[in-house]
């Protein structure tokens, strides 16, 4: 499993500082996640409830769609699935309702992405760096096409900006330390494609899978990795605030590793003896949770309460990995493709043996993915 993560990031990988000042009002959470949290080998005393829901659609499990597929909610608790270039729309109890498709005849080269705008009225599809496309969030009707006159070429994901615009987040040369120094990862734009600004620097190495998620009440957090090694959030206004810094002291990998090298290869970045690239970012109402690459590129998940320095982590099962997509007042959002019954025997995953303690059968069944929702004690 660790290889085919491996080459999933290696498939993405073939296709700055903001001029912006934090107020005194903002708070950047210091996490130092393996001196706060306790290592749990069970997790039955910290699940208050899940919830396994058909999703009855049928996905390919293996394709690059379902590895960069996004999950968000709506205002009224709608989910809406982003699957290549469909928008999958079902209700709380996971009933297909409508999609928004982007037809335009051709594959697109590069990434494409979804957010729910500031006022939760629109969904803002990207075709890449190409064009945006705004989607009558209520019935999924089209209300425009967007074309970006000046494309960025390096578009991965997108997240909802002031006054009707939006954020492009954008990598130079991702999974390698030969970037472009000084290369700014966010752009703005306001809602007729005109770019106002551009914030973040890129000054480390990067993995562009999952750099933008969306967070309780339609905040979004936007990660980075390398020297930065920090969290962004976009507020419930759509501004941009630094939110979370990571610190694993010791263990955590040097912001100058591999920079003596020619080229770091990603498998020797994931596999360094260190913990690094935080990722699957997801804040909830009361926890924030989020994933690290350990030694060995062996995955652990930390769970913190929100408001609190301290926590717990679990390692993850490296041949059925479980990440949580997006985050409600009280939910953590999953999907699952459907597995071998001998697996949810044998998973050593905290949270997937509770799941599988549940729901066995039916995630043994040879059917379509399953919604997974976990609430917290």
């Amino acid at each position: 499993m660790e290889m085919k993560s491996m080459m999933i990031c290696f498939c993405f990988c073939c296709l700055g500082f903001w001029e912006h000042t934090l107020s005194a009002q903002e708070q950047v959470r210091a996490l130092r996640p393996l001196e706060q949290c306790t290592l749990v080998t069970d997790l039955a005393d910290r699940i208050e409830e899940i919830q396994v829901i058909p999703i009855k659609q049928r996905f390919d499990a293996e394709s690059l769609e379902w590895m960069r597929k996004k999950l968000l909610i709506g205002p009224d608790g709608d989910l809406f699935l982003v699957y290549g270039r469909e928008v999958m729309c079902f209700d709380a109890a996971g009933k297909y309702q409508f999609s928004m498709k982007y037809n335009q005849g051709k594959e697109c080269p590069y990434h494409q992405d979804a957010c729910i705008s500031v006022d939760q009225k629109k969904l803002l599809f990207a075709h890449g760096d190409s064009e945006v496309v705004f989607f009558d969030l209520n019935d999924g009707r089209e209300i425009e096409r967007l074309p970006m006159n000046k494309p960025l070429q390096l578009f991965e994901e997108i997240a909802p900006a002031p006054d009707g615009g939006f954020y492009y987040y954008s990598i130079s040369a991702p999974c390698t330390n030969n970037f472009e120094r000084g290369h700014l990862l966010v752009t703005r734009f306001d809602k007729n494609g005109k770019k106002l600004e551009s914030s973040i620097p890129q000054v480390g190495f990067t993995v562009n899978i999952f750099l933008v998620s969306q967070a309780v009440g339609n905040t979004y957090l936007i990660r980075t990795q390398g020297g930065d090694n920090a969290c962004y959030r976009v507020n419930t206004k759509g501004e941009l605030e630094k939110a979370y810094t990571f610190d694993f002291g010791k263990r955590g990998i040097p912001d100058t590793y591999g920079m003596l090298k020619g080229d770091l290869m990603l498998q020797d970045y994931m596999r360094a003896d260190y913990y690094k690239m935080p990722i699957y970012l997801c804040e909830g109402g009361k926890f924030f949770y989020f994933t690290s690459c350990g030694p060995q590129a062996e995955a652990y998940n930390f769970l913190y309460a929100r408001g609190k320095d301290s926590g717990i982590y679990w390692k993850a099962d490296p041949d059925l990995e479980i990440h949580f997509l997006s985050a409600d007042e009280d939910y953590f959002y999953a999907l699952l493709e459907p597995v071998p019954e001998e697996m949810t025997r044998e998973t050593q995953d905290p949270l997937l043996r509770q799941i599988f303690k549940q729901f066995a059968l039916s995630l043994g069944e040879e059917t379509s993915a399953r919604l997974v929702k976990v609430k917290f004690k």
